[in-house]
């Protein structure tokens, strides 16, 4: 059926062109039939025939050059073949590609002769025969030969992906009466996609926020995005097809971008089964987050080739384990970039609880937290004694580390290279200096009476 439309339209673009020729000929020729000296009419419709057909041919391979952005002379040749191949009706599908979604005339859809792919600077593609698979192509121009079609666009740009049920909805109630059937399925179906259970069976569901992109360095490939052919071809042969689901269905070839949403899920749900609820929300700010901790656990195992690992109870073991994730992603041609959480839901009952939980326990966790906070404080004040202790010694003994040990100092010159140490330690800090003026000209007079006292001037 198919090679029959085929066939039916390129039958239809034939007459259109050259019914058009045939006619004009038609009435050139019947023009000169009219007039006498049949012989000269005859090499004169042979000549105009052969210089119409020349500079015909001749312009449409000039202009033809000029008809699409080609620099080298391989590619003006080849739309060249292009522009005949459509004037003959054999031509394949004209398709662009912008940020990564196809632009085609449905009638090109059956057509299989050379055609052109036109791409944005944040688009790439995978070609393919109907037997193998023939490489990636990125931003610019590229020529399709016969019974090659696109198997898969892309784009370049960053992706984000957003899961979790949305702004204001409980996911964790039942069929309202305003709400239809499909639209509560939809929402069931928000819910179950971000949905784990911890170690004592209570339900949570979270919204998050997932960023990655095709593997690949700004500017790589003729590309501010990065277009790296190796990542476009895994990405493309990599995703799967169902069965179950009919050819024009969107949904039967699975993309490539919910595979980070599931990894992510998967790492998500494997951290949370270790914690209970109270483990995982303590009342307390001494206590570790575990939520934190699971998160840096997401981004390590998507980010890096292995990771330290958990015991069933969320204690961290001397254990490093081979991230899989990393390697699929890798595999796929993928790179994560990052995630964010930014919600976290309960069932009515279970929030219930834990608030008449803080509400029991508040003043104990503050009357913990204010102790932590007094002995934090105590052990900075001990510090910082200490510290001070240190740089007044350290100030005060200057002169006498510049002496040599084997030297022999009386009383008085130790005495008058400490209170030396003392002046210069006051004098180069202006806080000291502007407080203790007095004490500084107390010290110098001292150092005068000593040096007096010993006859020295």
């Amino acid at each position: 059926m198919t090679m029959q439309k085929s066939q039916i339209s390129k039958g239809n673009h034939i007459r259109k062109i050259f019914i058009p020729i045939f006619f004009y000929f038609f009435i050139v020729i019947g023009s000169f039939l009219i007039l006498d000296n049949f012989e000269f009419k005859l090499n004169f419709i042979f000549i105009l025939f052969l210089i119409f057909f020349v500079s015909t041919f001749f312009f449409l391979f000039f202009f033809s050059q000029f008809a699409l952005p080609v620099l080298n002379t391989e590619k003006r040749i080849k739309a060249v073949q292009r522009i005949f191949s459509y004037i003959l009706g054999d031509h394949g599908p004209a398709i662009f590609v912008e940020n990564g979604e196809m632009r085609e005339r449905k009638i090109d859809r059956l057509k299989n002769g050379p055609g052109v792919v036109i791409l944005d600077t944040a688009s790439a593609a995978v070609l393919r025969t109907p037997v193998r698979y023939k490489g990636a192509i990125g931003p610019g121009i590229a020529f399709t030969e016969r019974d090659e079609s696109i198997a898969g666009v892309m784009d370049l740009h960053i992706q984000t992906n957003y899961l979790g049920p949305r702004t204001g909805e409980n996911p964790f109630i039942e069929i309202q009466k305003n709400e239809s059937k499909a639209a509560y399925e939809a929402r069931i179906a928000r819910r179950d996609e971000s949905m784990a259970i911890t170690r004592d069976g209570i339900q949570i569901c979270i919204n998050l926020e997932i960023r990655f992109k095709l593997d690949s360095n700004p500017g790589e490939g003729n590309s501010a995005f990065g277009f790296n052919p190796l990542s476009v071809e895994k990405a493309v042969i990599g995703q799967s097809i169902s069965t179950d689901k009919p050819d024009d269905n969107p949904e039967k070839i699975y993309s490539w971008k919910k595979l980070p949403n599931n990894l992510v899920m998967d790492i998500f749900r494997e951290y949370i089964s270790k914690y209970t609820i109270n483990e995982l929300f303590p009342l307390s700010r001494s206590e570790k987050n575990p939520i934190k901790t699971i998160i840096d656990q997401i981004r390590t195992r998507l980010t890096q080739s292995h990771y330290q690992n958990f015991d069933n109870y969320g204690n961290r073991i001397e254990e490093v384990a081979f991230s899989k994730e990393y390697d699929l992603l890798k595999r796929r041609g993928i790179k994560f970039l990052d995630i964010s959480l930014t919600n976290i839901r309960f069932p009515i009952e279970i929030e219930e609880e834990l608030t008449n939980r803080w509400k029991t326990s508040w003043l104990d966790v503050a009357n913990n937290d204010k102790k932590l906070v007094e002995q934090q404080h105590a052990i900075q004040t001990i510090a910082g004694q200490d510290q001070a202790l240190m740089d007044y010694a350290y100030g005060a003994t200057k002169y006498l580390g510049s002496r040599q040990n084997s030297e022999s100092l009386s009383s008085e010159e130790i005495l008058v290279s400490l209170i030396k140490g003392n002046l210069e330690t006051i004098s180069q800090n202006p806080d000291l200096s502007t407080q203790l003026i007095n004490e500084y000209k107390d010290l110098s007079d001292l150092i005068d009476w000593i040096r007096s006292q010993r006859g020295e001037v």
